[in-house]
């Protein structure tokens, strides 16, 4: 009982994830793209503030679900499916800590009358890390449903 709702806990806190980074992946993103630099600063520091804290509370709470379910699911398979969703979970956090939170600290720093040189360089590498977080929040949804399949 206790494993069946850890995992139902750590399918939606992933599946949340995975579904937000897809959402800025798809729909967010392209339009923040396509919006000329003063726009963009505005869009970009609007959307930031909402999504960070609530971001990485999901993500340290399907952390710790995970640490639970690797020590009490039942079967190698089970474990190792709910690990390798905690390992894309944990993928997540380090490409927003060590890129996207860096990159918008230099953001949310600009005036967006005066932008730096360069600027369309770093909002390219903030979508890019953006695309590789998603790819492990995906990869860690799937992993984290087939470990709830498994149990």
């Amino acid at each position: 009982m206790v494993v069946d709702l850890l995992s139902s806990s750590m399918v939606v806190l992933t599946g949340v994830l995975a579904g937000t980074l897809f959402t800025v992946e798809s729909a967010i993103v392209p339009t923040l793209l396509s919006l000329p630099g003063d726009r963009w600063i505005q869009v970009h520091t609007g959307l930031d503030s909402r999504f960070d804290p609530l971001m990485p509370s999901i993500n340290k709470v399907s952390l710790g679900i995970c640490a639970a379910l690797v020590v009490l699911a039942d079967g190698t398979a089970a474990k190792t499916a709910f690990a390798l969703g905690g390992a894309g979970t944990v993928a997540v956090a380090l490409v927003s800590e060590l890129f996207n939170v860096r990159m918008n600290k230099r953001i949310v720093g600009f005036d967006p009358d005066a932008l730096p040189a360069g600027w369309t360089g770093l909002r390219a590498k903030w979508a890019a890390a953006n695309r590789a977080r998603t790819l492990f929040a995906l990869g860690g949804f799937v992993s984290t449903v087939v470990g709830a399949a498994l149990t």
